[in-house]
């Protein structure tokens, strides 16, 4: 992908599209698909780019296929991730950076099992977007969202409990 967008600035004096590049990939994919010689890929991709259009969010599948979302997660166990992007997709046009990346890390610990927690060492997240380079936020910076989130839950929980009560003693 890094070869292809390279080729695309030098010959044509402007950054490729990122809906450019995910066909071209999605194609790659799919030749394999065709020929017995090869193995087809058995991997799908969540890829992420801000082109001349605004932002873009795609997902590659091993048959070739490709589709663009809002928000998507991929993998084992994702449906619950998914159906948590779906609730909270309404919030995201207001939301800060801030904010995204706490919604991102909920969607990531609802679908992991019951004996496992989310923590800096089993999460990643990047971000890219307008006047934003493509970054990776370090364990430590990972930290202090996941910290947030816990606290955060921790306030949801009590006021559960409280509303629960407040039920009770009507």
């Amino acid at each position: 992908m890094r070869t292809e967008a390279l080729n695309h600035k030098y010959v044509y004096g402007t950054p490729i599209q990122g809906g450019r590049i995910v066909v071209d990939l999605a194609d790659m994919h799919q030749r394999c698909t065709q020929y017995y010689v090869r193995r087809p890929y058995g991997v799908g991709l969540l890829i992420a780019a801000y082109d001349q259009t605004g932002p873009h969010l795609y997902a590659t599948e091993p048959s070739g296929n490709y589709y663009e979302y809002y928000a998507m997660a991929i993998g084992s166990r994702s449906q619950t991730s998914r159906t948590y992007l779906e609730k909270e997709f309404t919030n995201f046009a207001d939301s800060s950076l801030d904010d995204l990346i706490k919604h991102a890390l909920k969607a990531l610990a609802v679908s992991l099992s019951g004996d496992v927690e989310l923590d800096a060492q089993s999460a990643s997240i990047a971000f890219v977007g307008k006047d934003e380079s493509f970054k990776i936020l370090d364990s430590t910076q990972l930290q202090k969202y996941l910290d947030q989130i816990e606290i955060d839950g921790e306030q949801d929980v009590g006021a559960d409990q409280d509303m629960v009560l407040e039920h009770v003693d009507a």
